[in-house]
């Protein structure tokens, strides 16, 4: 069994440190030095300035954590506790996210214009044997907004791929300077539009390409226990079967399950795009 557990909400006003939940221990980012990198730069900061202790889990949260989730800090806090030995426990919102796209890039790309193309530079420069279009996520190692508990081994392997993202788009002399910083409106859950720059898109898909790419150990929130977007809610029998269909072709390489994921996403596109729910 896994020893202690550190879980940080980050707050960045007065406001939102009345809003924490009392079960997470507060992290001041209210200076805001560098609001350009949201959330990442607070983690960051801790990051430099502590040293992890092999037995404790970390795990950083928004404020909208609840929000998006619906799940409460005593809720996080028994799930890791029962998590066993696992490296890495997930809590990720939205699982029709992702079940209708191949992974998490090919569903950025289909919220911010340009990003697969960015992202795919930048992860050439740091991995340049991974091939995005190849890259499988499904529920078991699909995780939004870094809502995720993880042992300092993880969080190495995570801060490595993001001190690179993080060097790229800091140096005006890298390739990548300008896409990296290209600032792009993304839409919120509320419905309305927030400008986040294409470094920020890409350091929130770093965990998923990790748990899909390397050998950790993953113990996952029940995915379909959380709540659906808007768009896909009602359809949540359709979502599991995208999902099984992709856990199948991933463990088997059988292009059968591959095809009728294809077919099955096509058909509930065409329905959740033309609005109407029969």
């Amino acid at each position: 069994m896994h020893g202690q557990t550190r879980l940080f909400q980050i707050y960045y006003s007065e406001a939102t440190r009345a809003s924490l939940d009392p079960n997470f221990e507060p992290l001041d980012n209210c200076a805001s030095e560098r609001p350009d990198w949201f959330e990442y730069w607070p983690m960051r900061g801790f990051f430099r300035a502590h040293a992890l202790d092999a037995m404790c889990r970390y795990g950083f949260f928004s404020p909208l954590f609840s929000s998006k989730t619906h799940l409460s800090g005593r809720q996080v806090k028994d799930f890791v506790a029962q998590a066993g030995d696992a490296d890495v426990v997930t809590f990720s919102p939205t699982p029709c996210h992702g079940a209708v796209f191949y992974n998490v890039f090919e569903q950025g790309n289909a919220c911010i214009p340009g990003f697969l193309e960015v992202a795919t530079r930048f992860l050439n420069a740091v991995e340049p044997g991974l091939r995005l279009e190849e890259l499988i996520n499904d529920s078991r190692n699909t995780v939004y907004s870094n809502y995720f508990v993880a042992k300092p081994a993880f969080w190495a392997a995570w801060n490595a791929v993001c001190d690179r993202l993080y060097e790229h788009a800091e140096n005006r002399s890298s390739p990548l300077y300008e896409s990296l910083n290209k600032t792009m409106n993304y839409a919120k859950t509320d419905g309305s539009q927030k400008p986040a720059q294409m470094k920020v898109f890409i350091m929130e898909r770093v965990a998923p390409l990790l748990l899909a790419t390397r050998s950790f150990s993953v113990r996952n929130y029940p995915p379909f226990a959380m709540p659906l977007s808007k768009d896909f809610d009602g359809r949540l029998q359709e979502i599991v079967a995208l999902d099984a269909l992709k856990i199948a072709y991933t463990q088997t390489r059988n292009g059968h399950f591959l095809r009728e994921y294809i077919e099955r996403r096509s058909r509930l596109a065409a329905v959740v795009l033309s609005g109407h729910h029969t």
